[in-house]
């Protein structure tokens, strides 16, 4: 049986008779700002690329807009079954053979999905764009001409592995899912769980499979990135010639935010017990929308409440107090409703109760004495290190672009994300903590150690009224 590789490589072999280094009419900006050429092809697939004459590599990120928001109750972990089934084989290319393509020319690849997406990126020496290109066109029009029923049962397989390593088998892990859970009802976006349920992935046919990728996997759903060394004329040339051809489809239907999203009605407490020699304590409060005005509020209070060693939580739950290993808080950006996340791990001793009065006390203390404007100005200029960090990785960047154009339409939206957190003041800080950060809307999850007398490890949380 004739394999896929010898024609990837006589395809290749044709493409690669292109240069696609960077001539010198595509040098960098003076001042270092990103050179962005973004459009569509006639069959919607929208095209990101960032040529950098620095870099001696090229990433390519497809970032296809499905993710487990989208999934129907009783069909979960759909999303991310797929991360896995485009690594397994495409049209031209036979099963393994997509890393051994990538890792022969001195590549890299990984994917991931959350709610909101599923992405696939490469990162590859510039000579090697096309075969990068080339690989992700094939399974984007082809993965189904590789499927059968062994590949699925195999993957789903692999995935239901990925729970129990992730969530039932690692400290702490269910209780996340009991919690997102708790924060969501039932049938919105937000309440299915990424990692999907072991009943839905069993009841699983490759019929709905099937039916799944083919409402998502489209050009008009998708958009590839491009960032790194390459000549962007030749490379646009490269993209028409292995995409454009590919029928135009319409955009298939999404979740959507029809109404802006409000703080949980009332506090709700999880208690549940872990095979963990300690209690942990985890305060989630819901938060708006990605990129709504208040979200770089919402951003500047979570790290100052726990974003480091200099942060409230730090400093009083684990070098004042010394009742805790770790204490952090984080906002988490999704499309329908993000998530404000506050937690701290006991050191040995210390009970529940009291770590959860301390974290308590510093989220009320929060809601009582406001950042100052020194306070602000200091996690301005931290968040906005970290991003402009993110960004001198190519990988960080291809994903940051896909990401900016996923939420706000366009991919250039440094400037905007600066201003607006520049725009952030104590009044402004106060007025998103006074909102979002009310213990009264809180799901406060108790984490505490087994013992001989509790139920057995990971048992369904059971969770409790308003507190």
């Amino acid at each position: 049986m004739t394999r896929a590789v010898p024609l990837a490589a006589c395809a290749l072999a044709a493409l690669g008779s292109w240069s696609l280094r960077p001539s010198p009419s595509h040098a960098a900006p003076a001042g270092g700002a990103l050179v962005i050429d973004h459009y569509r092809l006639a069959n919607g697939l929208e095209v990101i690329l960032q040529p950098d004459p620095t870099l001696s590599t090229a990433v390519v990120e497809v970032w296809y807009h499905v993710g487990s928001t989208d999934e129907l109750l009783g069909k979960s972990g759909f999303a991310h079954l797929f991360e896995h089934l485009m690594f397994e084989g495409s049209k031209h290319v036979a099963e393994g053979d997509f890393d051994l393509l990538l890792e022969a020319a001195g590549g890299w690849n990984n994917g991931t999905t959350n709610n909101d997406r599923t992405n696939y990126y490469e990162q590859v020496p510039a000579s090697s764009l096309p075969l990068a290109l080339w690989l992700e066109a094939d399974r984007l029009a082809g993965l189904w001409d590789a499927m059968s029923p062994a590949l699925l049962t195999n993957q789903r397989d692999v995935v239901k592995n990925e729970r129990r390593q992730s969530y039932e088998n690692r400290p702490y892990g269910m209780v996340e899912l009991a919690i997102q859970q708790a924060l969501w009802p039932k049938g919105h976006g937000n309440w299915n769980l990424t990692i999907g349920t072991m009943e839905d992935l069993d009841a699983a046919r490759i019929e709905d499979v099937e039916a799944f990728w083919r409402t998502y996997y489209r050009p008009s759903n998708a958009t590839l990135v491009v960032v790194g060394g390459f000549d962007l004329v030749k490379t646009k040339q490269l993209i028409d010639t292995l995409f454009a051809w590919m029928p135009a489809q319409p955009v298939p239907p999404r979740r959507v935010l029809d109404k802006p999203v409000v703080p949980l009605a009332r506090a709700t407490t999880i208690q549940t017990t872990d095979r963990v020699q300690v209690p942990k304590v985890i305060v989630t409060l819901r938060a708006p929308a990605a990129f709504s005005p208040q979200t770089w509020d919402l951003a500047i209070a979570a790290h100052l409440l726990g974003g480091g060693r200099t942060s409230r939580l730090h400093r009083r739950l684990v070098f004042q107090d010394r009742i805790a290993t770790e204490a952090y808080a984080y906002l988490n950006d999704q499309m329908l409703g993000g998530e404000l996340t506050i937690a701290a791990v006991a050191r040995p001793g210390v009970s529940a109760a009291t770590l959860r009065a301390a974290l308590e006390a510093e989220v009320r203390a929060m809601r009582a004495t406001p950042p100052s404007a020194a306070d602000v100005e200091r996690a301005r200029r931290v968040i906005e290190v970290e991003l402009l960090n993110g960004l001198e990785n190519p990988a960080s960047r291809a994903s940051q672009l896909a990401e900016w154009a996923a939420y706000t339409g366009d991919p250039d939206h440094l400037e905007e994300v600066r201003a607006s957190l520049a725009a952030v003041t104590p009044e402004t800080c106060a007025k998103a903590i006074e909102t979002w950060m009310a213990l009264e809307n809180a799901v406060t999850a108790i984490v505490v150690p087994e013992t001989p007398a509790n139920a057995p490890a990971n048992a369904p949380p059971s969770t409790g009224g308003a507190k």
